[in-house]
């Protein structure tokens, strides 16, 4: 390895066992950026002078491409009123390169991926791990993912957030290679200011009815709805990283929130199977006889079984929350 790049991965906060996986995801100017001026701001007019010093004729091109892979990001103040870019570390960088360069990360040999991920989601949980406690025991708490919603909850959100949406592949899904389910699935907000995907130029833009559409789509393959504010995740039972973290801290109901209880009538139940194919928890299975079953204790009351059930033998029950908790009593 070139002494620029090793240099470039201290400033990047690669850690030193993953050197040999971080080099396809940066170019040597981008180490030399790094090197040059660590993470400091750098006005851009800056960065381009330099490309074009270091031999590169198409300094502006190389800059954008730079921020649109979330090596770089853009910062204000500091550079006298002009636009500013700065270095973002290896745990902003690896996800896009999962979710964008899905060539490159196909490269990878699986112990690689699976490395990458163990250490990726221990940051994540050292990050927020705290706030989903807190949620757990009832506090309000700012937190992405926090809370379940039925399918009808989910286009309800979609009516508060505009005429256009942006669409863009889930990163955790992404770098757990998912092949068995639609991977293109988080809804945004359409917002254009800096650093979101639009000014990156990423992701898909859809009209309210055409992420409508989606939405039922992937709530029929089995993606539960869960969000808040600006942001509707479709989450999985295996890839997800709040159902990953909800699972080692064992807040199954309470975070993420379940606001219903899935009941199941046995005497309407057809035997269809549609409910064990799509439950991300195994809460519908079939036995040995192949007779359709439910473990109320498996279940995280996500809510997608109720929505396709074809003979309505799955309702739901809203959850009344005590004060000051989340733990919850049915009434």
């Amino acid at each position: 390895m070139k002494e620029i790049y090793r240099k470039a991965m201290e400033i990047w906060e690669v850690p030193e066992a993953f050197y040999e996986a971080a080099l396809p995801m940066y170019r040597e100017y981008e180490a030399a950026l790094a090197v040059s001026f660590g993470r400091d701001p750098i006005p851009g007019r800056e960065i381009c002078r330099l490309l074009e010093e270091w031999g590169n004729a198409d300094a502006e091109c190389l800059l954008f491409e730079s921020y649109q892979r979330n090596v770089l990001e853009k910062c204000e103040g500091g550079c006298s009123g002009e636009m500013c870019y700065r270095m973002t570390d290896f745990y902003s960088r690896y996800p896009y390169f999962a979710q964008y360069e899905p060539e490159a990360y196909a490269e990878f040999s699986q112990e690689t991926v699976d490395s990458l991920n163990e250490w990726d989601l221990k940051v994540y949980m050292d990050r927020t791990a705290q706030a989903a406690l807190a949620i757990a025991a009832g506090k309000d708490v700012p937190m992405h993912q926090t809370q379940y919603l039925t399918l009808q909850e989910s286009f309800d959100m979609m009516d508060t957030l505009g005429e256009a949406l942006i669409i863009l592949p889930c990163n955790c899904k992404a770098m757990g290679r998912c092949t068995e389910k639609p991977v293109n699935v988080c809804i945004n907000k359409l917002e254009k200011g800096p650093n979101t995907p639009y000014d990156r130029k990423l992701g898909t833009i859809l009209t309210l009815e055409e992420t409508k559409k989606l939405i039922r789509r992937i709530n029929k393959k089995g993606l539960m709805q869960s969000g808040e504010n600006n942001v509707l995740c479709n989450c999985d039972g295996v890839y997800c990283y709040p159902t990953k973290m909800a699972r080692i801290l064992g807040t199954r109901l309470h975070y993420p929130t379940s606001h219903y209880e899935t009941l199941w009538d046995e005497n309407l139940c057809v035997r269809c199977g549609k409910c064990t194919k799509i439950c991300n928890f195994e809460a519908f299975y079939k036995d040995q006889a192949g007779k359709v079953k439910f473990d109320p204790e498996k279940c995280w009351g996500c809510t997608i079984c109720s929505a396709n059930c074809p003979k309505g033998a799955i309702s739901l029950k809203k959850r009344v929350t005590e004060p000051g908790s989340n733990l919850t009593e049915n009434r």
